[in-house]
């Protein structure tokens, strides 16, 4: 009987298991048009993200609950502890390769050096950092710029902290993805065109990309090539784009 009973409830736990909605945490101060806070009701999240990936799971008959509260350093931790199942938007870095399972890429940008104009600075490589004073944005890896933890100062907290702290001569540069800054409030803004502000490529810098992930060898990371052949069939029949159409408009994808 001990035996019946136990069996039962091991099915029962499986049962259950099949039917919960799995989690994913974003960072909503990503800003529109990735993911956003829904103004007047902060506790709704919407973007890109939003209308993507949800139907997306739905696909694969599975519920998607996104929770949106989490910075996303603690984003990354609960997915790695499995208290969340996903990540929806992770850069991939060897680090997080160690605890993490990566889908494929589903959006690679353009890595860039911004600097002030009136001190331009010879870098054209990731070598060429380490001899000047970086900042950086709290919660981001920059590893695909060779750059960790110690390099930068991390303190800034939105994209325009860091565009401030650059000016203001706090630091002789940050880098970042060009198509992050031009997205950046939907482009409603050109903060590349900002007064005393200057980009340029880095040759030796591998473009870095998002990508969904989970926590290696979870039942979740075992959803992973599903999940990528259902965003492959959603951009050939042009849904991809539509999605990001309502949200970023006449911004290129």
């Amino acid at each position: 009987m001990a035996c019946l009973l136990g069996l039962a409830a091991t099915v029962a736990t499986a049962a259950d298991a099949q039917v919960r909605p799995l989690t994913a945490c974003g960072e909503p101060g990503i800003g529109p048009p990735w993911l956003y806070r829904t103004p007047g009701l902060p506790q709704q999240l919407n973007g890109f993200l939003v209308d993507l990936w949800p139907p997306l799971f739905a696909k694969l008959g599975v519920e998607l609950k996104l929770i949106g509260d989490l910075p996303f350093k603690r984003c990354l931790r609960a997915v790695a502890s499995g208290e969340i199942d996903f990540a929806l938007a992770a850069y991939y870095d060897d680090e997080r390769g160690k605890t993490l399972a990566f889908s494929k890429p589903y959006k690679t940008f353009t890595p860039q050096v911004f600097f002030r104009k009136a001190q331009p600075l010879q870098i054209s490589d990731r070598a060429g950092l380490k001899r000047w004073r970086g900042c950086g944005k709290n919660g981001s890896t920059y590893a695909h710029y060779g750059l960790g933890p110690g390099d930068l100062d991390q303190g800034a907290r939105n994209y325009q902290q860091l565009i401030e702290k650059l000016l203001l001569g706090r630091c002789d540069y940050f880098v970042e993805e060009i198509e992050v800054i031009e997205q950046w409030e939907l482009g409603k803004v050109d903060h590349l065109a900002t007064p005393g502000l200057a980009h340029a490529p880095l040759s030796d810098v591998s473009p870095p990309a998002f990508h969904v992930v989970a926590a290696r060898g979870s039942a979740a990371a075992e959803l992973l090539p599903r999940l990528d052949a259902a965003f492959a069939e959603a951009t050939r029949k042009g849904e991809v784009a539509r999605h990001w159409k309502r949200h970023a408009g006449k911004l290129l994808y």
